[in-house]
């Protein structure tokens, strides 16, 4: 039985376009946000992060979450977008998850009843990483 799921992928670069590309494939509802300047066909783009996340059961956020001072790292999108104002957005309760989460993040996360996994720390991500570089040396 087939289960789709209500997802929204923010901010990022190709990577988080190509990912939003692959669920929606998959036949997953995705809701992108920051990613503008790659439109990603048969995705909904949000523009009011607080009207349109209520009802997702995951927030995708990108490697390296952060970029400069709190912002979040989007380099497709027309705008920054401060980091907080996104975790601020993110319903009470919702999964989400995100790559090299800085400590304050964590700790907004947990004022704001998220849960945050950081992909980057899960082992398997950690292995598969380190593969191609050690090949490469």
């Amino acid at each position: 039985m087939d289960q789709s799921a209500s997802l929204a992928v923010i901010g990022g670069d190709v990577r988080q376009a190509y990912l939003a590309e692959l669920l929606r494939a998959e036949g997953h509802e995705v809701r992108v946000f920051a990613l503008e300047r790659h439109p990603i066909k048969d995705c909904t783009l949000m523009t009011d992060l607080h009207a349109e996340l209520p009802g997702v059961q995951a927030v995708i956020l990108p490697m390296p979450v952060q970029h400069g001072d709190a912002l979040l790292n989007a380099p497709l999108a027309n705008a920054p977008h401060p980091l907080g104002d996104v975790l601020d957005a993110i319903p009470a309760g919702t999964l989400t998850l995100g790559g090299a989460v800085p400590f304050w993040v964590h700790a907004r996360a947990v004022q704001n009843e998220l849960h945050l996994l950081d992909y980057l720390s899960r082992d398997e991500l950690a292995l598969l990483n380190a593969v191609p570089t050690v090949l490469a040396v």
